[in-house]
């Protein structure tokens, strides 16, 4: 890639970009939920740079990794849940192994023990993303949504730090 990535904690300055990046990437394909936000400032409302890292191109926020403890309780503390989103106009540049790779070196260093995420079915490529850069899974949910009239697993995967 020619253009200059950078991965940082989110900036105020980047919800423009990344409120619009979420309401363009998530559909009944890749998600269970309508996700989608009406302006930045409803972004900067879900969002902080203490739960969101950020990729950067040439100033422009194009991709984007939040997380979160995996439950409110104390025991969660060392299990950490997340989502990944890349702009569709960044997609297959290699930004989004980049930025996981980047947020999986920042979990360990941080005490975290496993993160994990939920893959559609109906999301193959995602699959075969998470399980590239060193995900299993760790259980399916069959049947766990009817989506667009037929009901679509659930696919739980994991990576744990040794």
């Amino acid at each position: 890639m020619k253009n200059s990535l950078m991965i940082r904690p989110l900036c105020d300055s980047d919800a423009e970009s990344l409120y619009k990046m979420e309401n363009e990437i998530w559909n009944p394909n890749n998600t269970p939920a309508s996700i989608s936000y009406p302006n930045a400032q409803a972004y900067l409302e879900d969002h902080s740079n203490q739960d969101t890292i950020v990729a950067v191109v040439d100033d422009l926020a194009v991709g984007s990794i939040d997380y979160h403890p995996a439950t409110s309780k104390p025991a969660s503390k060392y299990t950490w849940t997340f989502g990944i989103g890349v702009s569709p106009k960044f997609q297959s540049l290699g930004i989004g192994g980049q930025l996981l790779e980047h947020f999986k070196q920042f979990a360990k260093k941080s005490g975290v023990h496993k993160i994990h995420l939920r893959v559609l079915g109906t999301n193959p490529d995602a699959i075969q993303f998470y399980k590239k850069h060193g995900f299993e899974i760790e259980g399916i949910l069959k049947d766990e949504f009817f989506l667009n009239g037929i009901f679509i697993a659930d696919y739980q995967m994991a990576y744990f730090f040794k």
